[in-house]
């Protein structure tokens, strides 16, 4: 069972590297071949303030796992767009809440459905048990980036 135990680890270790590329490899396509005009690390941002609402550029950092001082100057650059705007915090005068705009929501929508398009493209032309085999790994992928 010792060899049976390290082969299975090896073919464990090839099936994760296998995975994170072609997810690498896939989420890298989609964002690049899709026609959005917003640099990725900007789109993160819209999307998060999109989906959840206001918030400080501290939490936007947070968020990103980037510092606070980078993600200012990325909400700099979508305000300057006016993909965002900028408030006072109604509980924090030293704060700030970045908010969407209407532009903003305009290209994340648009952005999201470009991006669905290229990957409808591409998937398209398999066949029943192929679609049935992508749709059991989304939903184990899914999983495993949720997991902690």
């Amino acid at each position: 069972t010792v060899l049976s135990t390290a082969s299975t680890t090896t073919d464990l270790l090839t099936l994760a590297n296998d995975l994170r590329v072609a997810c690498q490899r896939i989420s890298r396509r989609v964002r690049f071949e899709s026609t959005s005009d917003v640099a990725p690390h900007q789109f993160s941002v819209l999307v998060a303030v999109h989906h959840f609402g206001p918030q400080t550029p501290t939490q936007l950092a947070a968020r990103d796992a980037v510092s606070t001082p980078s993600m200012t100057r990325t909400v700099n650059c979508l305000a300057d767009r006016g993909l965002v705007e900028r408030s006072q915090h109604p509980d924090d005068g030293r704060q700030i809440l970045v908010s969407i705009t209407p532009e903003g929501t305009r290209v994340v929508e648009e952005t999201i459905a470009s991006r669905d398009t290229w990957m409808l493209a591409h998937i398209a032309a398999l066949d029943d048990a192929q679609l049935a085999l992508l749709r059991r790994a989304a939903t184990l992928l899914d999983e495993v980036s949720h997991a902690e």
